[in-house]
C-alpha cells in the first residue's frame, strides 16, 4: 500500500461524514416521515462584491484584461537573450501593495 492512500482514504472518508452529518441536520436520514424530501432553505444566502472586484470586472468587460503581443513578444527576446532580470524589490513592494489594499478591502464593515 502507498503512503498517499491512507491520506487519500482518510480525506474521502472525511469528505462523507460531513455529507452525512449535514444529511441528519436537515432530516434527510433521520427515517421520519418524509425523510426524503427537500425543503425549501429558511434564509436567503446573499453575496455582496467589493468594490476592487467590481473594478475588475469592468476593466475586463471594457477590454483591460487584452494580451499586449507587442510587450510579451519584447520579454520574450530578452528572456531568450539572458537579459531579462526581476527585481526582487520592486516583486515585493508590488506583493505588499496588493496585500494592503486586500486587507483594506477585508476590514471594510459590510452595511
Amino acid at each position: 500500500m502507498k503512503i498517499g492512500k491512507t491520506a487519500d482514504l482518510t480525506q474521502t472518508d472525511a469528505i462523507a461524514r460531513t455529507g452525512q452529518a449535514a444529511a441528519q441536520a436537515t432530516g434527510k436520514l433521520s427515517g421520519r416521515a418524509g425523510a426524503g424530501e427537500i425543503r425549501a432553505a429558511d434564509s436567503v444566502d446573499k453575496v455582496q462584491l467589493s468594490q476592487t472586484s467590481r473594478n475588475l470586472a469592468a476593466e475586463a468587460a471594457a477590454g483591460g484584461d487584452a494580451v499586449r503581443a507587442d510587450k510579451v513578444n519584447e520579454v520574450r527576446e530578452a528572456i531568450s537573450k539572458g537579459e531579462f532580470h526581476v527585481s526582487a524589490k520592486v516583486v515585493a513592494d508590488k506583493m505588499i501593495a496588493q496585500a494592503a489594499e486586500l486587507i483594506e478591502t477585508l476590514a471594510v464593515p459590510s452595511k
